[in-house]
């Protein structure tokens, strides 16, 4: 790998000592942050209303006192402008450029995106696939939506590697699972990078026809899944079914994350080329050390087109307090969840993640769909929505269920169970009451 990598990147940043790291970040983030104050709108309106100057900035433990910002600040800007440019974009109408959207889970907003971010991002997302399993010559399925930022980036290390790329038609539904199953099977692509949740709805489809999974990917070699936290056990489970050489999981945002599994998944190394990530407190916005989880802040160190400073990114995680056995030194990252997927029980706030881990205890529950219930008042339980598995005794399982969670996250549980969570092309986390087909219990 080490001898591919140097015709595409240069490998040797990825284990510069600490002090080293820190140091070149630094100097990228204060690049960026002048840039900032001196040609984007809404960050000098915001850094002068909050007293700041980069100037003020002089280390890495100065930049927390930047203020943040969320996907709701940017919504707001769109509406009060009546435009998609919001003062975040670096532009140069002699570049050709791109629009485009993000996923909308907290509402869509748009990305400026010129030929040289998509250079710089694109160059470090060949070190994403790569560390994944991805090779020149490589048949390949792309699942990422053509409005997305990650298609923008999927085409310059698809080119560069002059890979054959195929693309399923339609959307991320469940509903379309039976068309990326048979590009699949008909095209027979070595590499698949896809959302997790559609995954889950492949693997359906194939026990849906009668086929078995292993049948259907046995030209796949690697699979590297993003959208969704993937647990150590469905890890597993899902290697087993499809009977790849490996699956990784990747991690990031259009606006500035990037962060890759390596081949011992101990945790997500952030790309620190391109991205600078602090988790903080929800509530006094304070750095939270590494092993502490928070909200996860991020910056993007590329000065071109929209440009994403403190980004708040409203996803709970975690930098992890230890090293990885590959030498690597970038630092890695795991997120869990949104901070809004959290649901209250009594004074404790659960995660979907939480009690995802806490059921694959029992391997029965490996792989099962459910989300959570929230109701419109604080309960007193958790209640779960869970799709009935091919086999077992339901009210077994139901005992069963209850013990793990009481053991594990001590909190009283009650479960319904369905034939078909709803459709959502990320999965389903949690369902509010109101939306109906869940009972009041």
């Amino acid at each position: 790998m080490m001898t591919l990598s140097k015709q595409y990147y240069s490998i040797e940043p990825e284990t510069w000592p600490e002090e080293r790291l820190r140091s070149f970040q630094f100097r990228k983030l204060k690049r960026v942050l002048q840039h900032a104050y001196q040609n984007l709108p809404f960050y000098k309106r915001r850094f002068d209303a909050a007293g700041i100057d980069p100037s003020m900035v002089k280390s890495l433990q100065d930049f927390w006192r930047i203020p943040s910002f969320a996907k709701r600040d940017v919504l707001r800007e769109i509406e009060t402008r009546k435009s998609f440019s919001v003062g975040t974009e670096m532009r140069d109408p002699a570049e050709p450029a791109v629009l485009c959207m993000t996923s909308g889970t907290l509402g869509s907003s748009f990305l400026y995106l010129p030929e040289k971010w998509r250079s710089t991002r694109g160059d470090s997302l060949m070190r994403f696939y790569q560390w994944g399993g991805l090779r020149p010559g490589m048949r390949v399925l792309m699942a990422a939506p053509a409005w997305h930022g990650l298609a923008v980036q999927e085409s310059r290390a698809l080119e560069r590697l002059r890979a054959t790329c195929a693309v399923p038609w339609g959307t991320f539904l469940p509903h379309y699972a039976g068309n990326f199953l048979d590009t699949i099977i008909d095209l027979r692509p070595e590499f698949i990078c896809m959302f997790l949740p559609m995954l889950y709805a492949l693997v359906a489809a194939c026990h849906r026809r009668g086929t078995a999974p292993r049948q259907a990917f046995a030209s796949v070699k690697h699979l590297v899944l993003v959208g969704a936290p993937m647990t150590p056990r469905s890890r597993e489970r899902l290697g087993e079914e499809l009977g790849v050489s490996d699956i990784y999981e990747g991690l990031g945002n259009p606006e500035a994350l990037t962060a890759m599994e390596c081949s011992f998944h101990c945790g997500h190394h952030i790309f620190m080329d391109c991205c600078y990530v602090e988790v903080v407190d929800p509530r006094s916005r304070e750095l939270l050390p590494p092993g502490k989880r928070g909200t996860v802040v991020v910056t993007s160190l590329i000065p071109h087109g929209s440009v994403y400073l403190r980004y708040d990114s409203e996803d709970m995680g975690e930098i992890l307090p230890r090293s990885c056995e590959c030498g690597r030194t970038w630092p890695l990252l795991e997120v869990y969840d949104r901070w809004a997927n959290a649901v209250q029980v009594g004074e404790k706030e659960i995660f979907p993640y939480d009690v995802r881990l806490c059921l694959e205890e029992a391997p029965e529950f490996i792989g099962v769909p459910f989300a959570l219930v929230r109701g419109e008042k604080k309960s007193d339980h958790l209640r779960l929505l869970i799709q009935k598995p091919a086999a077992g005794n339901l009210s077994e399982m139901g005992n069963q269920l209850k013990v793990l969670l009481k053991k594990t996250l001590q909190v009283e549980a009650r479960e319904q169970w369905t034939e078909q969570l709803p459709e959502r092309w990320k999965g389903v986390a949690v369902i509010d009451e109101k939306e109906g087909g869940v009972s009041r219990v």
